[in-house]
């Protein structure tokens, strides 16, 4: 059975309805796209029921449902692949019912502004023949809107509070003139760490984190991800022992990581 397509075209949940009906025994193998993430793995079935699945780091059963938030991707069926062992005894019906959940669960999730988000605006938007109204504190927001500014940046600049400028920004994305720019954890980061170590090392900090740096291998701490961070508050603390006292780095050191992890969700 020759089954290919990319899941921006053909759902997963087509796909396993389909193998399922022709009773199939094989495994589907999913390269696929999530915002910025790669999601690589399989998914196997004996008789059209779901067996098994890989993805590193998850269960089988979570697995499955991951690949239900993959929003495109290429994907290919390789009749006679086989599963050793039996890992999910869920039925199909039930496995779709959650992963249609988890799938709504993780867009709402991504459409949600968060006040660390950077929005920029839609190069060509397109309201196709829906007019688009803005009121005055809309237009405020949306002229704040430059690629480079945060949500909680813009909240504290147009003084319309948090909450309500949350509210504007989330209708400026359904109605497609701004969306989220994709940024590294480090540009975020970089600056709350550089703040955090001038707290306990005044003028001297920046030097220091520029050696934390440069031994966590982090060459632009602005593009640099959490988990790099995370390395970088690791040597930060043991270069920052020898000037401010264990006891001390030790508090610094913990504040970066608490940071950086909250990066990692």
């Amino acid at each position: 059975m020759a089954l290919a397509g990319d899941l921006s075209e053909f759902s997963l949940t087509d796909l396993i309805q389909l193998l399922q009906l022709s009773k199939k025994t094989g495994g589907v193998e999913i390269d696929g796209r999530r915002g910025a993430q790669k999601l690589a793995g399989w998914i196997f079935f004996r008789d059209g029921k779901i067996v098994d699945a890989k993805l590193p780091g998850l269960e089988p059963l979570e697995a499955v449902y991951a690949f239900f938030t993959v929003t495109s991707g290429p994907f290919r069926f390789h009749e006679g692949v086989t599963s050793p062992q039996v890992t999910i005894t869920v039925s199909n019906e039930s496995i779709i019912m959650e992963g249609i959940h988890r799938q709504e669960t993780w867009s709402q999730q991504q459409a949600a502004p968060t006040l660390s988000m950077v929005p920029r605006l839609v190069p060509n938007p397109s309201s196709g023949t829906v007019e688009i109204s803005l009121d005055a504190e809309e237009w405020r927001v949306l002229t704040m809107i430059n690629g480079k500014h945060t949500v909680g940046q813009i909240a504290q600049r147009s003084g319309l509070g948090e909450a309500r400028t949350c509210e504007i920004i989330a209708k400026l994305m359904q109605s497609g003139l701004i969306e989220r720019r994709e940024t590294a954890a480090g540009e975020s980061l970089a600056p709350e760490f550089e703040q955090i170590a001038a707290g306990y090392l005044g003028a001297g900090a920046n030097v220091l984190l520029q050696e934390a740096y440069r031994i966590a291998g982090v060459t632009d701490p602005s593009r640099a991800s959490a988990a790099e961070m995370l390395a970088a508050a690791d040597a930060f603390e043991a270069e920052a022992r020898r000037l401010i006292g264990a006891d001390r780095a030790s508090q610094a050191a913990a504040q970066l990581r608490e940071r950086a992890r909250e990066a990692l969700v």
